[in-house]
């Protein structure tokens, strides 16, 4: 009896051990993935002599000086209006269009396997091949500096990736759904909008979540296309400058808020994203 209560015991206290070795990683993992976000938003409360201090201070008083100077020196929250602008107009709009086109590819085959691979291919084109010509055509057109041609421009790489991602799910999606919304009297558009959407919302929301963030991560055509007017976030980080420095505690205060509208969208979005993970499912 004794025995095997002992090996009981002894497979019980292996088990924990597991466990608690599994989280314990886990949990390392953890914190170093948010370290450098912790380190940020530390720095852009920390008075800007202390920043480059050696060794580091992390008992100081916290200061709100470089939000202050985000708005008073650098204008920097009209840059966040727009990109989020920009980031949103590209967003709804690939949705749109990427899911029209998606569920045309994937219920009546057209072009076969050849034509959703070309589209994917204009993923791959690089912006520096293709900013002198969109340039010249926007300022030929007078659009220099507007949000309508950092919107026409993101649109080129991302409505390929959201056609490709929602066709494959559509087409995971049974046929027989579209049949019985017919038989109801649904024609292609209404049977998109009442029947496949409400299916697809975990992939519909992961995919503006990546055509989003693209987006907002945009460096180099936002650079050659924008100016005062227009500016990115991007863009306006790299013109934190300060003579002969960077002004690294206003660069923490803007980094802490741009990850404010992502996180929000995450939130928001967050039941979809974690059922769109197993794309191909039909269950609503």
């Amino acid at each position: 009896m004794r025995g095997k209560i002992s090996m009981r015991y002894k497979k019980f206290s292996k088990t924990k051990v597991v466990k608690v070795t599994i989280f314990m990683g886990y949990f390392l993992l953890v914190i170093i993935y948010l370290l450098p976000f912790i380190w940020t938003a530390i720095t852009s409360v920390k008075p800007t002599p202390l920043i480059f201090a050696s060794p580091p201070v992390f008992k100081f008083q916290p200061t709100i000086n470089h939000y202050v100077r985000l708005y008073t020196v650098w204008d920097f929250f009209s840059k966040v209006w727009n990109s989020l602008i920009v980031s949103a107009g590209t967003t709804a709009i690939c949705i749109g269009v990427g899911s029209i086109a998606a569920f045309s590819l994937a219920r009546y085959r057209i072009g076969k396997d050849f034509l959703p691979i070309w589209i994917l291919s204009n993923r791959f084109l690089p912006p520096v091949a293709i900013v002198l010509p969109l340039f010249l055509m926007f300022k030929f057109a007078n659009l220099l500096d507007t949000h309508i041609a950092l919107i026409l421009t993101n649109l080129i790489a991302n409505v390929p990736f959201s056609i490709w991602i929602l066709r494959g799910f559509f087409a995971e999606i049974p046929h027989e759904l579209d049949d019985a919304a017919k038989v109801d009297g649904c024609g292609e558009f209404m049977t998109l909008w009442k029947v496949i959407f409400p299916i697809a919302k975990p992939a519909i929301a992961v995919t503006a979540i990546f055509i989003f963030l693209f987006s907002w991560n945009e460096f180099l055509i936002p650079l050659a296309l924008s100016g005062t007017k227009s500016m990115l976030v991007p863009v306006a980080f790299a013109a934190f400058r300060q003579k002969a420095r960077f002004d690294w505690g206003a660069m923490c205060a803007a980094a802490v808020i741009c990850l404010i509208p992502l996180g929000l969208m995450v939130m928001s979005l967050q039941k979809h994203i974690i059922r769109g993970m197993t794309l191909g499912a039909v269950k609503e």
